[in-house]
């Protein structure tokens, strides 16, 4: 088994607010931890499943009803409960806007 070393998940995803409980893959994330935070505080991301670039990933649980912030502005509401490290997509997501 080959353990790969946790890479930075914002050298590959747009998280633009300390509200955003998505972020956008700016490439596409294979399965894997991630490092997610400041240098002080490199908290930990398993990304459950490959995620396409251009599609959102969870940073946390999500649970249903619970409103989806991305680049510090409301999205929509999940309409599920969302596994952190998984894509959020319309498939769990309603728009709000």
């Amino acid at each position: 088994m080959v353990i790969k070393p946790r890479q930075n998940l914002e050298d590959y995803a747009v998280i633009l607010s300390d509200k955003d409980n998505v972020a956008t893959a700016l490439v596409d994330l294979p399965a894997g931890d991630y490092m997610l935070g400041s240098a002080a505080s490199k908290a930990a991301i398993s990304v459950g499943q490959d995620i396409r670039a251009g599609f959102k990933v969870a940073l946390s649980d999500i649970r249903k009803g619970e409103r989806i912030y991305k680049y510090g502005y409301v999205i929509g509401v999940a309409t599920q409960d969302i596994v952190g490290g998984t894509c959020v997509h319309v498939h769990n997501l309603i728009s709000s806007v």
